[in-house]
């Protein structure tokens, strides 16, 4: 392990370097995969990040790490330690593997499991450097490769973090333990293991001279980074926010020590290839994505320390490991000067095309004030930029293997290579400043045209709202500015007076906690959709009518945001165009007539009806569940296809089913174009976090343990509530009383209202605050029940689960033609095998009574054939739908 080590064969070490970055290979192609499938990969976000932080990051490191400490070192292992080294990356894949395998099935021991490989494998890679470092001559750059191993030492901290949240545990301790997570993963394995390399590896690629002193000042920035992020760890878990302020903060200032000298070498020798540029992007995003990370934590901001995990790993690491990719694998890969410039030149196509695409498409994505439209064209963008190493990667390696080959066959054939001098012309390496320009234009095209469309289908762009509509007026040369606060659902103040003729510039800041707001003008103009915190500026140009002007997410007009601009010496005029009336405002009261819609007929051939029979309790006493809010359509009823908002793609989200003493643990990705919540009547808990409202894009986990029975409801908790609900949010959580005699057949029906909009409208508000439904359901359409039946058998127990779901209405359950022997309702029996609760004898019931969120079951025998008729007995409501059949046979 000294340089008295025997040399072998160039190709024996290619060949260990091939192995041992397959994975890498194989991870890479995964996250592409991940990237176009993810929709229907439980878990997604988590699952991508950490494909890419183990798979890719974690491979590279192990595998670059050892390569560079060899070179630093002048030191290579013999042939054992090569197997050696192989056999622990692979055993690091199968403990990614497994992790991964767990998180997307939601199985806490592979979780913990494969954490602990993961952290296994890493801790004895640090011994084996510990080994190597200890056993090299003195060198110059032997301070620089201990960090190295200080920085691997890093992760099996975060392995067991990562494997603490798998287990579970309550909403704070996960915030610390997500604060530890990124901080020991992020920052110290992979921040001070990048920039350790960094240190030699950037004066290379950009083939100049180190900076004079830059090793030394090195060994100190690092040292401060690597005690920084010890203090920032242990104070996160300790909860005492302002020493990880102040820690991550000192972090910051040894990063920028270092970059100092990084940006001092690019000044003699600027970025030209794909490798320096896409480093230099990545070294660009690494500061301020740190500041973000400071800036969270010093507010107390920890539950939004997500937000940075796109800057610094997409922005930061991703770039930095490509670029580093790029240049190593060619130079590794070797066969002469020849095949090494044909390589690096097939790492160039396209450079700066797909830099553009990725840091365009970040800052599109991450830009302020952005809608759930920009943020998925950003994200795209992005991943293309990404996805694109893959075929220049898989062309590089084939055009530097075909000149292997060529010179291979030539020395067969006896013929002795050209010589090659100074003077012998070569095809440059770097793409050159006109590829570069085109490259770039073509990028920045590509991200206009896109973020373009994305504005211009957005229905509250600018871009979709038509032109403003002036009164003629003479200009007064005045511009009027205000300040609007969106708060509470009301716009303070909701009045503003400007003199005729001034131009008017409105200011809207978001002052909700949880709600995106915007104001539109019934002029057309408006702000856009504004994230909490944040917020934009209207600027209604010359003003000469007064003008209205609301909300235009959906309810909260109704609910009362509305606006108004009111023009000193100017007649009334608030007209608005249709196109921007279709854009803010409900639909009419009357709304389309209920007689239009044929109760009587099927579903269309392709609705597939809800399956009413519920299933058993799942073994186990902890589920795990993702819920998906999709804003999509659906068919209500016979020739009634409406916008709908859901968990998990259709109205009435899955039923859930356990035992008393339960836990569940509910994932809730917002992948819609609003914020969303939820709300389990059934958990016991606090709803300040779990309850709270996300935004597109963000995702919760909702943890509570069931200690009580009952048939209970879940639902989006966010304003208007009733608007949310009747748009298809809501759900039925099923716990079992203890000691529930099984049943022949058991069927679930949950009860809502839909309130028909026009078209484009999932709900009309104003129907809703006169209790006018249009629509009464089981399970999230009018007449599925008719045309696809229960069914049962002659003397079979049938036990049918009832919830009201509302949001106004309760319902009056009963089975034509049957009686119910027991009824059980908000966790009691009223009537058990035909006693009641003072145990008296011959008791029957008709109906099952529930309120609005109320719910229950019924159990009852069919004595004969026959098609027997389910009904809400509050016959307004079953002849807006709320009827089914049981057909029972023989």
């Amino acid at each position: 392990m000294t340089d008295a080590a025997p040399r072998r064969p160039a190709g024996r070490r290619v060949s260990w370097h091939r192995r041992a970055t397959r994975p890498v290979q194989l991870w890479m192609v995964a996250l592409v995969v991940l990237g176009v499938v993810h929709r229907w990969v439980p878990a997604s976000t988590w699952v991508i990040v950490h494909v890419f932080t183990l798979g890719l990051l974690t491979n590279s490191i192990l595998v670059w790490g050892q390569h560079f400490t060899e070179t630093l070192l002048h030191s290579r292992p013999a042939d054992d330690a090569r197997r050696t080294q192989v056999r622990r990356i692979f055993l690091l894949n199968a403990g990614i593997v497994v992790l991964v395998a767990g998180m997307i099935a939601a199985w806490s021991p592979a979780v913990v499991a494969g954490a602990a490989v993961v952290g296994g494998a890493t801790a004895w890679y640090v011994v084996d450097l510990v080994r190597q470092i200890r056993a090299a001559l003195p060198s110059r750059f032997r301070p620089i490769v201990r960090f190295y191993a200080v920085a691997a030492a890093f992760l099996p901290a975060g392995a067991v973090a990562g494997a603490w949240m798998g287990v579970g545990t309550g909403e704070e301790w996960a915030l610390r333990l997500h604060a530890v997570h990124l901080a020991v993963n992020v920052l110290g394995f992979v921040g001070i293991t990048v920039l350790t390399t960094l240190v030699t590896f950037w004066s290379t690629v950009l083939r100049a001279p180190m900076v004079d002193g830059q090793d030394r000042a090195a060994v100190w920035s690092l040292g401060v980074m690597s005690a920084a992020v010890v203090v920032a760890s242990g104070s996160a878990l300790a909860g005492t926010d302002v020493v990880t302020a102040a820690a991550l903060g000192v972090y910051l200032v040894a990063v920028l020590s270092h970059l100092w000298f990084l940006a001092r070498a690019a000044r003699t020798a600027p970025p030209r290839e794909f490798a320096s540029m896409s480093i230099a992007c990545g070294l660009v995003w690494l500061p301020v994505a740190l500041g973000w990370t400071v800036w969270l934590v010093a507010t107390g901001r920890l539950d939004d320390l997500s937000a940075v995990t796109t800057p610094l790993l997409a922005g930061a690491a991703a770039q930095i490991l490509f670029g580093a990719m790029s240049f190593l694998m060619p130079t590794v890969m070797r066969g002469g000067p020849a095949a090494v410039r044909a390589g690096m030149i097939e790492m160039n196509r396209l450079a700066v095309f797909r830099l553009v695409l990725v840091n365009a498409g970040l800052v599109v994505f991450l830009v302020p004030g952005g809608t759930s439209w920009t943020r998925v064209v950003g994200s795209a963008l992005a991943f293309l930029g990404f996805a694109l190493f893959l075929p220049v990667m898989i062309r590089a390696v084939r055009a530097q293997l075909a000149v292997i080959r060529e010179a291979a066959a030539a020395r067969a054939a006896g013929e002795k290579p050209p010589r090659v001098s100074r003077d012998t012309p070569r095809p440059e390496i770097a793409p050159g400043r006109q590829r570069n320009l085109v490259g770039a234009l073509a990028g920045a095209l590509v991200v206009v045209l896109a973020t373009g469309t994305a504005l211009a289908v957005d229905p509250s762009s600018p871009l979709r709202r038509g032109g403003q509509d002036v009164a003629a007026v003479t200009p007064t040369g005045e511009t009027t500015t205000v300040e609007v606060a969106a708060v509470g659902m009301r716009f303070v103040p909701d009045t503003v007076r400007v003199p005729a003729g001034d131009r008017l510039v409105i200011t809207l800041v978001n002052d909700d906690e949880t709600n995106v707001h915007d104001l539109l003008l019934a002029n057309g103009s408006g702000t856009g959709r504004v994230e909490p915190g944040e917020s934009a500026t209207l600027d209604a140009g010359v003003v000469g009518a007064s003008v209205e002007g609301w909300c235009t997410i959906a309810g909260h007009r109704a609910m009362g945001m509305t606006f108004r601009v009111e023009v000193e010496g100017a007649p009334d005029a608030a007209g608005t165009d249709e196109a921007v009336a279709d854009a803010g405002s409900s639909s009419s009261p009357g709304g389309p007539p209920t007689d239009d819609v044929d109760l009587l007929a099927p579903p269309s051939d392709d609705f597939v009806t809800r399956d009413p029979e519920l299933a058993p309790a799942p073994d186990g006493t902890e589920h795990r569940i993702t819920l998906t809010v999709e804003e999509t359509t659906a068919e209500l009823a016979p020739g009634v296809v409406r916008p709908v908002w859901t968990y998990n793609g259709r109205p009435m989200a899955p039923t859930l089913r356990g035992k008393v003493g339960d836990t569940f643990i509910v994932t809730l990705r917002n992948e819609g174009t609003m914020g969303h919540s939820i709300d389990f009547h059934a958990g016991d808990v606090s709803p300040d976090e779990v309850m709270r409202t996300i935004a597109p894009g963000e995702e919760l986990e909702y943890r509570f343990t069931v200690d009580r029975a009952g048939a209970w409801l879940y639902h989006c908790a966010t304003l208007p509530m009733t608007g949310h609900l009747s748009a298809g949010m809501f759900g039925a959580l099923i716990v079992d009383p203890p000691e529930l005699q099984p049943v022949d057949r058991e069927y679930v029906l949950v009860q809502s209202e839909s309130y028909l909009g026009g078209p484009d409208e999932a709900f009309d508000m104003d129907k809703i605050a006169a209790k006018r439904p249009d629509l009464v359901m089981f399970n999230g359409h009018a007449t599925q029940y008719r045309r696809d039946p229960l069914t049962a058998r002659v003397g079979e127990t049938v036990r049918i689960w009832v919830v009201a779901a509302g949001p106004n209405d309760g319902t009056s359950f009963h089975v034509v033609g049957a009686q119910f022997d027991s009824v059980y309702a908000e966790g009691a029996y009223l009537l058990k095998d035909g006693r009641d609760a003072f145990g008296g004898t011959s008791g029957g019931a008709q109906t099952l009574a529930l309120a609005p969120a109320q719910g229950g079951f019924v159990e009852m025998t069919f004595p004969e054939a026959g098609r027997y008729t389910f009904v809400d007995h509050s016959f307004a409501n079953a002849e807006k739908g709320a009827t089914g059949f049981i057909d029972v046979k023989e």
